[in-house]
């Protein structure tokens, strides 16, 4: 479970669970959510989108490449079904 502030969203959506808080959806989850968008919210309609936001919100530094390696890694994913 995450703050709104430990993942650099707003909270609107956490304040309406009983703890104030996001449950992280696991990798495994990944394409269950792809017609309305990726993030619990639906709010990044690519996955490009999702990983410039961890790498803005985390100020980790990736370089356009491992973004794009971000990306084919977590398109490589098994899809459930």
């Amino acid at each position: 479970m995450h703050k709104a502030s430990d993942v650099c969203v707003d909270d609107f959506q956490a304040n309406r669970a009983p703890d104030h808080a996001y449950r992280t959806t696991p990798l495994n989850g990944l394409w269950t959510h792809t017609k309305g968008g990726f993030y619990h919210d639906g709010r990044f309609a690519t996955l490009v989108e999702v990983v410039n936001h961890y790498d803005t919100c985390f100020s980790l530094g990736l370089t356009a490449q491992e973004q794009g390696d971000v990306v084919e890694y977590l398109k490589s994913l098994p899809r459930r079904r």
